[in-house]
């Protein structure tokens, strides 16, 4: 198989798989605004504006000609004090695909959470482990002895003290009859 005929496999699954990657998108950016807009409607603040939101759809979905609706759905829903719901946005955005199937299986159940971006080329994160003070060796010794005396006091009486090289002792054997 040639370089250019996987350039050419992956241009077409591009172009089958436009639409709903786009559809994707746009869920995932239209549930935060709506996250955004219900959190300020609920604190009272103000309300993000439909401006910026409108741009960053245009940048990572796709430019569509269907934005005018978009800005009136979101200004019906700043006069009336509502949020708006994320698929109502993508059925405003795409009114020819509002009944499809598309929409029912891209808008059911949760999305997985987005993956954390790669880091750059080269740059290869790694777990470093957490600062920790340097003991000093006396104070090691200092709670070796204390531990030992401790362990050795008349306070602590009937604790068995184990050899470091004893063996255990056999077990008992029943009378052989």
């Amino acid at each position: 198989m040639s370089l250019k005929s996987i350039r050419n496999q992956i241009n077409a699954l591009r172009r089958k798989f436009a639409f709903p990657l786009a559809v994707l998108r746009l869920r995932r950016i239209s549930e935060e605004f709506c996250h955004d807009w219900h959190a300020a409607l609920t604190n009272n603040k103000p309300l993000p504006e439909p401006h910026p939101f409108i741009l960053k759809i245009a940048k990572e979905v796709l430019p569509l000609n269907t934005f005018m609706s978009l800005h009136h759905y979101l200004n019906r829903h700043r006069e009336n004090k509502t949020t708006p719901e994320p698929r109502a946005i993508a059925v405003t955005l795409f009114p020819h695909h509002a009944n499809s199937l598309l929409f029912t299986h891209l808008f059911a159940g949760e999305l997985t959470p987005r993956p954390k971006p790669a880091p750059p080329f080269g740059i290869i994160p790694r777990n470093r482990p957490q600062r920790t003070r340097a003991i000093d060796p006396r104070t090691r010794a200092i709670t070796r002895q204390l531990r030992e005396t401790l362990r050795n006091s008349p306070a602590n009486p009937g604790q068995p003290t184990v050899a470091p090289n004893a063996t255990p002792a056999a077990p008992a054997q029943p009378p052989v009859p």
